[in-house]
């Protein structure tokens, strides 16, 4: 059950996506990012949580569009886990990490798999349940993802894509559900894509290196010349993480 909050804009496309997930019995329900705090969006996706017992809050990640709704939790789900790699969002349970498993039924198949996926930001963690990845931002359902500084490293980016390709082709996923987007029914050609286009951007930023840019503005005038201005500064930070990538970064830009 996706439930997709009305916040669109250029970085989170037709905007967040809040998924409800029931257990095998229907008595229970995990729910993947609450989004952002929109009162609407709120009473949408506990209407589809309906009569079943909240077991557990997960969190992919930081940023607002995916955490601010538990600045209310108090309001709507006061004894319900929050499950987060921060301990800032972390709530009535320990931080998770990678490999644990997040139980939100009396059914074995009641169990999300966190897999750390780090690279958008820091704490970015995937979610394995029935055959389904749920991404968060390290895989949209259209166009590439950013990775932010200095809260992403392109390195652990790089890294994730190459553990989800591995999973992927290891059966552990079928499909992948995003944050933002529509569902990806063939989760290997996108993600091979996400990898080959952060390699030739990679190649673009050394290659405006060797021309003589040298400062994160520089560089996106060049890679991103054509980028829209709504974005800008979001293409600078994905430069700022392509030059520590490259042990490139200038003084001005740190």
């Amino acid at each position: 059950m996706r439930i997709r909050a009305n916040n669109p804009s250029p970085m989170t496309l037709t905007g967040t996506n809040t998924y409800v997930l029931a257990s095998r019995d229907d008595s229970a329900a995990v729910l993947i990012d609450p989004g952002p705090e929109l009162a609407e969006h709120r009473e949408n996706f506990l209407a589809e949580v309906g009569e079943r017992r909240l077991a557990a809050i997960v969190l992919t990640h930081q940023h607002a569009d995916h955490s601010e709704m538990l600045g209310s939790i108090d309001q709507w789900a006061p004894d319900v886990p929050v499950y987060a790699v921060l301990d800032r969002f972390a709530r009535h349970t320990p931080p998770v990490s990678d490999g644990n498993r997040i139980v939100f039924g009396d059914d074995p198949t009641d169990v999300l798999e966190v897999v750390a996926t780090p690279g958008h930001t820091s704490d970015s963690i995937s979610l394995i349940h029935d055959g389904t990845l749920y991404s968060g931002d390290t895989i949209l359902g259209e166009g590439t993802t950013i990775v932010t500084y200095p809260e992403g490293s392109l390195g652990d980016y790089l890294d994730s894509l190459d553990r989800l390709r591995e999973l992927c082709d290891a059966g552990a996923f079928t499909r992948i559900e995003p944050a933002h987007g529509p569902t990806i029914e063939s989760p290997a050609e996108v993600i091979d894509h996400y990898r080959s286009h952060r390699r030739e951007r990679i190649a673009q930023v050394q290659a405006a290196l060797d021309q003589g840019a040298r400062t994160a503005a520089e560089v996106c005038d060049i890679v991103y010349h054509d980028v829209d201005p709504r974005v800008r500064g979001a293409a600078e930070q994905i430069v700022r993480a392509q030059l520590a990538y490259l042990g490139a970064l200038s003084p001005d830009d740190v």
